[in-house]
């Protein structure tokens, strides 16, 4: 089954792909939030790849309780659904400290470099969470 992961944010939109068959995961792309027609580039790239399920990571606060970010992803969440093909899932993951995470794993890294790719690597990090979690 293939999954595409987002990292979403009100600037960029993090993208990752696995595939829990191979077991594979990667970070795919971080793409420029632009509204509708970034919900429709996201519908093209489920189609073109064949994803069955969309992985959003869901920012909640330290007490696991939502604030205004997590009612920021959901609005996101319910327009893209519009967008999408019935029969893709979508499941919302925790997704506390992947930025963290991801900036841990880039250490050494370039300061422009490190903001190209945490979108990515975000994503990347919900989805191998998830994925270890099957």
């Amino acid at each position: 089954m293939k999954i595409l992961s987002i990292d979403y944010g009100i600037k960029r939109i993090g993208l990752a792909l696995g595939d829990t068959t191979l077991g594979i995961a990667l970070p795919l792309e971080v793409i420029e939030n632009k509204g509708e027609k970034t919900l429709q580039a996201i519908s093209d790239k489920v189609i073109d790849l064949g994803v069955h399920t969309i992985l959003i990571g869901l920012p909640l606060t330290q007490m696991g309780k939502e604030g205004q970010r997590a009612k920021e992803v959901k609005g996101f969440t319910e327009k893209l659904r519009d967008f999408l093909p019935e029969d893709v899932e979508i499941i919302l993951w925790d997704e506390r400290y992947t930025t963290e995470e991801a900036y841990r794993l880039m250490q050494g890294v370039g300061l422009k470099r490190k903001e190209r790719l945490k979108d990515s690597l975000s994503a990347y990090i919900i989805l191998l969470e998830y994925m270890e979690s099957l």
